[in-house]
């Protein structure tokens, strides 16, 4: 999961991340912390819409932490929004543009805890997740976190958005994968590739473009019955990603 980090003390910004890294490592999340000392350093991200969760500063020079929440959430509803600041005054400003949370700074290490819980309860409330047998542990994969799966022999690895870091891998084959993935918008593209269409960035001269910047090959034989089946996903649930 990509995190960005906002604050022109960058010192406490990479505290802040040192929380959340070990919060969510913890509990087997994979997570990349990206610090910006200001909004215009933040909104120039490369791949901005893979970040699902943005710590936010309110009082900065240039764009503050209210307007750049704003772009953001123009450009990325789904993005999850938490104010970081020193001033209680702010708050209400926070929640104009639906910020999750407001964190005052001197009592970081007393609320954060509790903001972190409720994020980690609304990630893995209610959502269909893929059971697998990994190092001799069960593990429940929320299907929301899975960008592909890539078989090799008899071992599956499974990415998430963060490229060629696998979330996971587990021993099945890919015929052996539960219908319940492809019922639920994951399509097969080649003879070891199954990946998550909300996920697909484009595909093209028989590539598969991933939202993380990784390219799959797509099946020559079956190329336009791929795309066809992406296009016709994309009419139906394109506007819910």
């Amino acid at each position: 999961m990509h995190i960005l980090i906002c604050d022109d003390d960058i010192a406490f910004a990479r505290r802040v991340a040192d929380y959340v890294e070990v919060y969510f490592e913890s509990r087997e999340i994979q997570v990349q912390c990206t610090l910006c000392s200001s909004g215009k350093e933040a909104l120039a991200l490369p791949d901005l819409e893979l970040y699902r969760l943005a710590f936010l500063d309110v009082d900065m020079p240039g764009i503050n932490g209210i307007d750049l929440g704003r772009q953001l959430k123009q450009r990325y509803p789904e993005m999850m929004l938490v104010y970081v600041s020193a001033y209680l005054e702010f708050a209400l400003q926070g929640y104009t543009v639906n910020a999750y949370r407001y964190v005052l700074k001197r009592d970081i290490a007393k609320q954060l805890p509790g903001c972190l819980d409720d994020i980690y309860s609304g990630m893995t409330d209610s959502r269909l997740t893929l059971t697998v047998h990994c190092n001799r542990e069960t593990v429940e994969i929320p299907l929301d976190q899975i960008y592909y799966l890539e078989s090799s022999l008899r071992q599956i690895d499974v990415y998430g958005d963060l490229a060629h870091k696998p979330i996971c891998s587990f021993y099945s084959k890919i015929a052996e994968l539960p219908p319940m993935l492809f019922q639920n918008g994951f399509l097969q593209v080649g003879r070891s590739d199954v990946v998550n269409m909300r996920y697909i960035r484009s595909i093209r001269n028989y590539k598969v473009e991933m939202r993380n910047g990784v390219e799959l090959s797509v099946s020559r034989g079956k190329y336009q019955e791929i795309r066809s089946a992406f296009l016709e996903w994309k009419g139906q649930f394109g506007n819910e990603v």
